[in-house]
């Protein structure tokens, strides 16, 4: 097993909002603050064919209790982990995503970026926009 920086190049997190998230029982929308660095702005991310997805409250400086090792702020591929074994048919992938002061896990098939919202208002209020336009 080994954690791992994913293949896909999103922007990076941000260090100050916690993500704003939906899941309709298959797919998990993710709309973060995007990191001033990186141009700074909201990012929504879909997740296609989720089996588990979770949210556990656990801030940066608690990540040495993860069971896995993450990096803080950042997103974290899991490879052999146990979660995709059990899944290894259905080509599983696991994301551990860290945030201020929650850990997104998403267990899935397939990620794509959907937008970028530059006009700088919550993630929760551009997730709702993104939604409402599906």
């Amino acid at each position: 097993m080994q954690v791992t920086s994913p293949q896909e190049a999103f922007p990076e997190l941000g260090t100050v909002a916690n993500p704003a998230v939906h899941f309709n029982a298959n797919d998990v929308f993710i709309c973060y603050e995007a990191s001033e660095r990186s141009g700074g702005g909201n990012v929504v991310l879909k997740f296609g064919d989720v089996i588990d997805f979770r949210i556990t409250p656990m801030n940066v400086e608690s990540l040495q209790a993860c069971r896995y090792p993450v990096n803080p702020w950042t997103f974290n591929e899991v490879v052999g982990g146990e979660e995709t074994t059990q899944w290894k048919a259905l080509n599983q992938r696991l994301w551990l995503i860290s945030f201020n002061d929650l850990m997104v896990e998403v267990l899935f098939e397939t990620v794509s970026f959907i937008i970028r919202d530059t006009e700088r208002d919550s993630p929760h209020r551009t997730l709702i926009r993104v939604l409402q336009r599906s």
